[in-house]
């Protein structure tokens, strides 16, 4: 089967799964036997048909015989019919594929987006299928290529493929609950995708758990866990019921401002890369001092921010303003063992560095680990993260110096929003004339938050005045 046959059958069925989509809006109740279910029935007849043409590699075929598998609801039951949301996810799952294989999207960013596919709320999982379908697909990158590349005039000079795929883009972007006229930015060049693992900077995103939706706010729930207990025979167990608390995490809006000149938008497929580095970084930066020190209000809520004031602060034993070698013991031994096993460190790279320096009396480093690589502190892994104090306040004033954390990162949580959306507006100078360049402003969301905050431990070098 050659790529444009492979092509044509995917947008065949995209044709078909959005008519199948209205159906299932308009007839929620259809039952077999009536004339609706016939017509239903032909159109996923249809469908799985073309899926079967599409079966030509192992994964692609195991990932349709499981679709298809009886008892996953691919047949109408009582409440209407149900096999189109198992049908768009395989096509979701396909163009990942097809994306990672063309190296337009490295694999982990690809695991990250079916992610959303995989769990969840089933609207918010149908909806994100359609949003991996449309803004993942060539046509619309190419379509956003040359909007960027021109503004005003760009939409003239797409193709029909390019323009269905902007349209249907666009109805995604409503459906996600974008308003306003800013356009719905390529899977390939969205920083809730792509920055994940090594495709980040910032040390949070890699050792904490990245989760991602649809809505505003991410649902979690905290609990101290449950009572477990020995018991002799016909004894009443005790009540091990745990304490759940809702934890909600809003997601906050941030922007980033490109400005690039007329020149460089004359190539199109280098300016779509291009942006791609620029706004990733400077969004990757601004998330990253978020996740450290954001207020929660206006910013997402950064680790610091979560654990000061708590019982989760641990203060120096040594000297003031002095960094002490008892510090990394105090806080691995305040931190509770049921957090113990996956815990590591994260500090700024000065004051890993004011440990390393750190000598016994006979001239021995105490802590000759931190100058392995990877560094080690005390048999756990340590990781930078250059928001976070790195020079001690002078003794003198009165601070607190927030030097050094301890934890099971998996108990921070980061939550990003799909649907990154920009906007390209034409740049004028102080007195009212063009400059000859475009902005391109481009807002997304984000949040975070620790919803258990005894997971960790952060270390305190207060100062006093």
């Amino acid at each position: 089967m050659s790529e444009r046959t492979r092509a044509q059958i995917r947008a065949e069925l995209e044709e078909l799964l959005r008519e199948q989509d209205a159906f299932n809006a308009d007839h929620p109740n259809v039952r077999e036997g009536t004339p609706e279910y016939a017509e239903w029935q032909e159109r996923d007849d249809r469908m799985s048909a073309l899926l079967r043409e599409m079966r030509t590699e192992s994964r692609r075929e195991l990932l349709a015989r499981d679709a298809m598998r009886p008892g996953r609801g691919d047949r109408p039951q009582s409440g209407g019919p149900r096999g189109t949301a198992s049908k768009s996810r395989d096509l979701a799952l396909w163009r990942l594929d097809d994306l990672v294989r063309e190296s337009a999207l490295p694999a982990r960013a690809a695991e990250a987006a079916q992610g959303l596919l995989d769990y969840g709320p089933t609207n918010d999982r149908r909806l994100a299928a359609r949003w991996v379908q449309t803004a993942g697909s060539d046509a619309y990158t190419r379509a956003f290529a040359k909007l960027a590349a021109d503004p005003v005039r760009g939409h003239l000079l797409w193709t029909a493929d390019e323009s269905a795929a902007y349209r249907a883009a666009d109805e995604v972007r409503t459906a996600l609950g974008l308003t306003g006229g800013a356009a719905m930015i390529p899977l390939v060049i969205d920083p809730a995708i792509m920055l994940t693992g090594d495709g980040s900077n910032n040390p949070l995103r890699q050792i904490s758990r990245v989760v991602r939706t649809v809505s505003d706010s991410w649902n979690g729930v905290s609990s101290a866990g449950a009572t477990a207990e020995w018991k002799t025979e016909h004894a009443e167990a005790a009540d091990g019921t745990p304490a759940l608390a809702p934890e909600p995490i809003p997601v906050f809006l941030g922007d980033v401002d490109v400005l690039y000149s007329y020149e460089l938008g004359m190539d199109a497929i280098d300016l779509t890369n291009e942006l791609k580095r620029v706004s990733q970084d400077a969004a990757d930066n601004l998330m990253a001092t978020a996740y450290t020190t954001g207020n929660g209000s206006t910013a997402p809520r950064g680790i610091v921010t979560a654990l000061a004031g708590t019982s989760s602060e641990i203060n120096s034993t040594g000297a003031e303003g002095v960094l002490d070698a008892a510090n990394p013991f105090q806080l691995q031994n305040a931190l509770p063992a049921r957090f113990s096993a996956g815990a590591s460190f994260t500090s700024h790279i000065a004051i890993k560095n004011g440990y390393a320096q750190l000598e016994t009396t006979n001239g021995a480093l105490k802590f000759p680990e931190l100058r392995q690589s990877p560094p080690m502190l005390l048999g756990k892994p340590w990781f930078e993260n250059s928001n976070m104090d790195g020079v001690l306040s002078a003794t003198n004033t009165t601070a607190n110096n927030y030097v050094m954390i301890y934890g099971d990162f998996g108990q921070f949580v980061i939550v990003d929003r799909i649907g990154t959306t920009v906007e390209f507006l034409p740049d004028y100078g102080t007195n009212g004339r063009p400059t000859a360049q475009h902005h391109m402003f481009m807002t997304f969301r984000t949040g975070s938050d620790a919803p258990v905050p005894q997971a960790f431990r952060m270390l305190d070098v207060p100062t006093t005045a």
